[in-house]
């Protein structure tokens, strides 16, 4: 066994780990930030300077709160749920491909031998079919802090959150087809670097496929106006109502990670993933740097488009949900999958020539 390779590997996953909470801690200080200047109002400011340690305070409230566990509630599930969902909004990050390949520093190079670092920690062939496996899972944490709760507003809001993942899992699932027949391949760096010419959001059937998919997005992550499963005018909070402390924490951040994860797939998917517009800076040394800082300022963009949202579109009603997803999404990912398929055979090169 490889133990340089091993040590490699656990540098890179516990980096990424690092990276990935202190990027949802500061995203949730971002959306209380951005729903204060939305509302008129200057949002957490106490905890540092412009309120930048509010998300360590808040940390540390979370994990110093009393771990108070509700009576009659079915223990094993009850803890199960929240850890459920922590792990798949985790998983999900592994497939994805934040940029090319970097130098490795010298001090890492020394201690394992390894020279070059892939900006990704694992690259399989079905990278697509891996996302959606781990989007699906996650609503079983949903479901089952729902049932394991012991409280109907609980059961209610899993139940919601259950059909409407169920739902929009299928149209979300279309639009992804769309991509897949366009580029020929299920691999996520495959789909980002046939897009060197031309975004994916440029072709006409890629730019149907991206409204339905942004459309599913919200929904998937129980976000405005989709968040039926958390409708306090109704439900309390729905299917977390009786968590608290360190379980809501999971939950609170799972959602936080999803939301970043959907804006990642989204830029992989419809706007070029880690290439750079009209392929500045290829073939210099830093390209890989480049590309890194595309990809960072798209997944951005994609992350404050989730805020805006929220704190700008009031909520759906459950039946308008459903029937947007059955009766008018899921026929339009339809038509979006024949369009693909028929444009990619007569259409795609004459079209790219437009932009090339």
């Amino acid at each position: 066994m490889d133990w340089a390779l091993l040590l490699a590997w656990g540098i890179k996953i516990l980096s990424l780990f690092f990276i990935i909470l202190t990027g949802v801690a500061y995203y949730t200080l971002a959306e209380r930030k951005f729903a204060g200047f939305i509302q008129d109002r200057p949002g957490p400011n106490r905890a540092g300077i412009f309120g930048l340690f509010q998300p360590l305070a808040d940390g540390i409230k979370f994990i110093a709160k009393e771990e108070i566990f509700p009576k009659n509630v079915s223990k094993g599930m009850y803890l199960l749920a929240p850890t459920i969902s922590m792990t798949c909004a985790i998983m999900a990050w592994a497939v994805i491909p934040f940029g090319g390949t970097l130098p490795a520093p010298e001090w890492l190079a020394t201690l394992t031998g390894v020279t070059t670092i892939d900006l990704q920690i694992a690259n399989p062939d079905s990278g697509v079919l891996y996302m959606l496996a781990i989007s699906s899972l996650s609503v079983y944490g949903i479901m089952i802090a729902g049932w394991s709760s012991n409280n109907k507003y609980s059961l209610l809001g899993g139940v919601r959150s259950t059909a409407q993942m169920i739902s929009y899992e299928l149209p979300m699932g279309l639009s992804i087809v769309v991509i897949v027949i366009m580029t020929g391949s299920l691999k996520l760096t495959d789909i980002s670097d046939s897009q060197k010419d031309m975004w994916n959001i440029l072709s006409p059937p890629g730019f149907v496929a991206f409204f339905i998919y942004v459309t599913a997005m919200f929904a998937e992550t129980n976000r405005l106006p989709f968040d039926l499963a958390e409708a306090e005018s109704e439900l309390v909070v729905g299917f977390h109502t009786e968590y608290g402390a360190f379980k809501f924490a999971l939950f609170f951040l799972a959602e936080y990670m999803n939301m970043i994860t959907m804006s990642c797939l989204t830029t992989l998917l419809f706007f070029g993933g880690y290439n750079v517009p009209f392929q500045l800076g290829a073939g210099s040394h830093y390209q890989a740097f480049i590309g890194l800082g595309f990809f960072i300022l798209k997944v951005l963009f994609f992350a404050f488009l989730f805020i805006w949202v929220r704190w700008t579109l009031p909520r759906f009603r459950y039946d308008q949900l459903m029937k947007l997803g059955w009766k008018k999404m899921i026929p339009w990912g339809l038509f979006a999958v024949m369009f693909a398929a028929i444009y990619t055979v007569y259409w795609k090169e004459g079209w790219m020539k437009l932009f090339i």
